[in-house]
This record gives structure tokens, sequence and C-alpha cells, in this order.
């Protein structure tokens, strides 16, 4: 790996040093990876902090900065895992966090068995599969299938907290579960991964989002492997063209939103 960019510790400063009073805030960290954060609990999403790994595809280079180093995080309750591919489970992320911190990891199947193998403790995994809820503190957790053709143990999540829900999508492509969570849930966001190869195209995306039905879209990973981007002009375009009943909202590496607890808490 050759390529690392860290920005300053000042920005993970300001992740950690942000409380909030109600609902929740949410950062990217750049291609599949994100904070979210309540008034009581820390989640990581699909943390990668690393560069372009020396036996990537020849032609995907990480094209973002890397905005936080593993070593220094300090407030982490959770790590999600939605699958074991590299920038979604990564030893030289995950080994460093859980080590600094209480967190524990949250991984169906595959992504457990590499966790196992990276050194990390039993009793710090929670091992998941589609149809599996809990809680924690003040976020409840729903497991549920995801459609990702290169990778059949993966999965995706509804983070529901203060009335406020999330679809954490991983690679998920179209599948049946997607109209099943959009019937069951009022989302407020939906992550989907939208690019080229491993990832979802636009007509495809939109499909998904449809049937999803959150009132914002936040396509990612479209930004973060050179030469297997997505076009989020073109995007655009059919959005407004085709005149969705949802949002877009494009986040990039360190950008954040509010969202406002919907149930007063």
């Amino acid at each position: 790996m050759r390529d690392v960019a860290y920005w300053p510790k000042t920005f993970l400063d300001e992740v950690e040093g942000r409380t909030v009073d109600n609902g929740i805030l949410f950062w990217s960290l750049g291609g599949p990876s994100f904070v979210y954060r309540t008034p009581e609990t820390m989640i990581w999403i699909d943390p990668y902090s690393y560069g372009t790994p020396d036996d990537a595809v020849p032609d995907a280079y990480r094209a973002t900065a890397i905005p936080v180093k593993p070593e220094e995080v300090s407030i982490a309750d959770i790590i999600i895992s939605t699958h074991d591919h590299v920038d979604h489970c990564h030893d030289g992320t995950l080994v460093p966090i859980v080590g600094n911190t209480d967190a524990f990891c949250v991984a169906p199947r595959s992504s457990a068995k590499l966790m196992r193998e990276f050194g990390i403790a039993d009793n710090r995994i929670r091992e998941v599969a589609p149809g599996d809820s809990f809680s924690f503190r003040d976020v409840e957790f729903q497991v549920y299938p995801s459609y990702d053709p290169n990778e059949p143990d993966a999965v995706t999540f509804i983070l529901s907290s203060g009335g406020t829900k999330l679809f954490v999508s991983g690679d998920t492509w179209d599948g049946p579960a997607m109209e099943e969570i959009g019937a069951e849930h009022d989302l407020d966001l939906a992550l989907l991964a939208f690019g080229r190869t491993w990832y979802m195209e636009i007509e495809e995306l939109m499909t998904v989002a449809e049937k999803l039905g959150p009132r914002t879209l936040l396509p990612f990973h479209w930004e973060f492997w050179r030469n297997h981007t997505g076009d989020i002009g073109k995007l655009f375009e059919l959005y407004h063209r085709q005149q969705r009943e949802f949002d877009i909202r494009i986040l990039l590496v360190g950008d954040s939103l509010h969202l406002p607890s919907r149930n007063g808490a």
C-alpha cells in the first residue's frame, strides 16, 4: 500500500467531541464507511481506514483521502460489518479500534470468521443473520438479507433510534427484501452502493430506492474506487426527469448530517 493520505487528528477530535442531544449525527468517512451517533451510542459502520491493498483488482485505486487513523479512535460502542470484503472488514482498521475501546463487532458469519482470524476475541463479536434483532442502549438493530452477488453471507441492517430509521445496505443489489423493508419501515435515510462492477448502476439504484421509500437516499461508493465510480451527474439527471418522491443527498468525505428525533426523545 503506497497511497495513504490521512487527515489531521482534528477531524477525529471533532467527530468524537460532538455530542447528540436528540436524533442522530451521521458522518461519511468515504466509500462504505460511516459513523452513526445517538445521545448514548457511537457506531462505526463498515470502517475502512486504509489505502489501496497490494492485492487489489489491478485497475482499482482508492480515490479518496482517509479521514481517520484507526489507532487514534477512542470512542466506539459497536462496529458493524455488513460482509467480508476488505473495505467492509479490514484487520488493520478493526483490530486497533477494538483494542482501544470497549466496542464489540456485529457481523454476519463470513465477517465474524475473518474477525476471529484477525485475533478479535469471541466475546467481542456478535454474529448475526437475517431475521435477528436486538437493542443496545438507545439503538434497535434489525437484520435483513443482502443481495450482494459477490458475497452470499452479506446482510443489511435497519438502525432505529429516537424514531429515526436508517437502512444500512452494504453492497446489496435488488432483491425481494427491499420491497419488504420499504413496506415495514418508514425510513428516514437509506444508504445504497452506487457505481460500476461491484455496485448498482443508475437504473437499478433508482428501482431499489423506490422500493425502500426513504425520505432521503444517500448514495455511496460512487467516489471510492477509481475506474469503478458512478456518474453522479447522470444520476441526478435521471432523478429529476423521473421526479422521484425521495430526496438525494451526497455526502463527501468528512460531511455530516443531523437528523432530529421524530418522537421527541
